[in-house]
Formats: C-alpha cells, structure tokens, sequence
C-alpha cells in the first residue's frame, strides 16, 4: 500500500510540474498562419506529453502580454513586416528564455538583416534534427524528415529557430504525423530546458 502511494506521489512530482507550467501559456502566430492546423499539432503535443497550450493569432505584441507567448511562429517571411518597436519587444523575451520560430524562410539575405536587427551579437548555426533532438522525446522517424534549419543560442538555449525554405505549417495542415513530431519536440524542448 506504502509502495503504490510512493509510486503514485513520484508520477505527480514527474508530470505536474510541465502541466503547471504550460498553464495560461500560449503560443503567437504572427503573419499568415494556419490555425487550425497549429491547434492539432498542439491537441498532438498535449495527448503525448500531457503539455496543453493554446493559440493565438495576429496579437499586436506589448511589454504586458510578451510573456503569455513562450513560443512565438512567424509564418511566410512575415518577419520582414515587425518593427524596431517589436524587434526591441523579440530581443528582450529570447533573453529572457522565449522561442521564436520562423517558419518558411525563403531569403539568406532578408534572414541575416533581420537577425543582425534582432540579435546582432548573435552566430547562426546550421542545425540537423537529430543534433537539436538528440533524446528524440517522439520518436521521429529522422531518416524520413529533410528539414534545412538554422539556429541561435541564448545561454546554451535555443532562441531563434529558422526553418528554411519548407513549411512545418504546411506539413501540419495535410496531418503529417512525422511532422506533428517535430513540432511537438521543437515545443517540448523549449519547456523543458
């Protein structure tokens, strides 16, 4: 009887605390990104991992709401359009631990001016799935996913995670199971580290 409650008490300590912290948390599509789609890759995330967030869409970001976004999805070179007022906003929240995914770059160049306005410090790196996934939390099947990513590190944590020239948008409104995945580990990560 002893042994059962233990058990039980260690699953609660294990899992409460990533359900407590994902809640009132959300993720932020800014451009032309597809909802539905985000919500079922994320309805994916919460029946794997028990990690429940919700969506919003085309919010004006603000010192006062910034941290309700741990994950912020520029979708379709979108990120071309923000401001020096939302690029201050960006910086400071992926020093302070915040995600920004830009999904579908399609431009070196434009990508490299955006990056020195955001994180002018900052090194881009070249990144494969299986080096940023390397305990692989869903089982992606790596040798049937191409992706061209590249990424910035803040204090050892991804920050900036650029998909090139591919949509995992795209991927996630034909239902691609692999690609529920990937973003589901790509949020996983983010939470967890």
């Amino acid at each position: 009887m002893m042994k059962n409650f233990i058990t039980i008490f260690i699953v609660l300590i294990i899992f409460f605390p990533s359900a407590l912290f994902a809640q009132n948390q959300k993720v932020l599509l800014m451009g032309e990104c597809d909802k539905t789609s985000t919500i079922n890759m994320l309805n994916y995330l919460d029946r794997r991992a028990n990690i429940s967030l919700s969506v919003e869409n085309n919010i004006t970001i603000s010192t006062s709401n910034i941290s309700s976004y741990p994950i912020i999805l520029v979708c379709n070179n979108d990120y071309l359009k923000l401001n020096n007022d939302d690029a201050s906003l960006l910086q400071n929240h992926l020093k302070q631990g915040g995600l920004l995914i830009l999904d579908n770059i399609t431009s070196d160049y434009t990508f490299s001016i955006f990056l020195n306005k955001i994180l002018p410090q900052s090194k881009k790196k070249s990144l494969s799935l299986d080096e940023l996934f390397i305990d692989n939390p869903f089982n992606i099947n790596l040798d049937e996913i191409s992706l061209e990513l590249e990424g910035i590190f803040i204090n050892k944590k991804l920050s900036i995670l650029a998909i090139k020239n591919n949509s995992l948008i795209n991927y996630w409104q034909e239902e691609d199971e692999e690609f529920f995945k990937v973003g589901s580990s790509i949020i996983f990560y983010n939470l967890t580290r």
